[in-house]
């Protein structure tokens, strides 16, 4: 592992990348801030969404226990850039930063997106997605891009 093992990547104020096991929610992050660092009685992390409330017309901030196999760090963000067909990539919608992959490039910094877990594709642009980075072992990783050859037999010729 590299790093500093003794440090808490998750203390109290940090703010973290949490993600759901719920059906219809699989594939998406959510941002929060941790609220208590995981405890030892319950071991459960306890988090503040930014995006998330608590229920139904309801203006107050979700707060809730989660385990902390569900959490992680914020990814890494650059600066603008371009995205490449069949790249995987994060788009922001529905509160949340889901997983997907670039189908198409249309005009104006604009991507066609398929998401995975819904079967649909949305239009993006660039400024709401980044790319897709995984967690592994204390440090971020690149996922390679999802084979092209999936999106032709999928969608035809793109």
């Amino acid at each position: 592992m590299a790093g500093n093992v003794d440090a808490d990547p998750f203390e109290k104020g940090t703010q973290v990348a949490v993600s759901f096991e719920d059906d219809g929610l699989r594939g998406s992050w959510y941002t929060a801030t941790v609220v208590r660092p995981i405890s030892k009685k319950t071991n459960k992390i306890h988090l503040e969404f930014y995006t998330l409330t608590s229920g139904d017309n309801s203006a107050k901030l979700l707060r809730e226990a989660v385990d902390p196999i569900l959490v992680r760090p914020i990814p890494p963000r650059k600066a603008r850039r371009q995205f490449n067909v069949s790249e995987n990539v994060d788009a922001f919608h529905n509160d949340g930063w889901w997983e997907g992959i670039v189908i198409t490039a249309l005009d104006g910094g604009r991507y066609s997106v398929f998401f995975r877990s819904s079967r649909e594709h949305i239009e993006f642009d660039e400024s709401q997605l980044h790319l897709h980075r995984e967690w592994v072992y204390g440090k971020w990783t690149k996922m390679w891009n999802f084979r092209l050859s999936f999106s032709v037999a999928f969608f035809g010729e793109l």
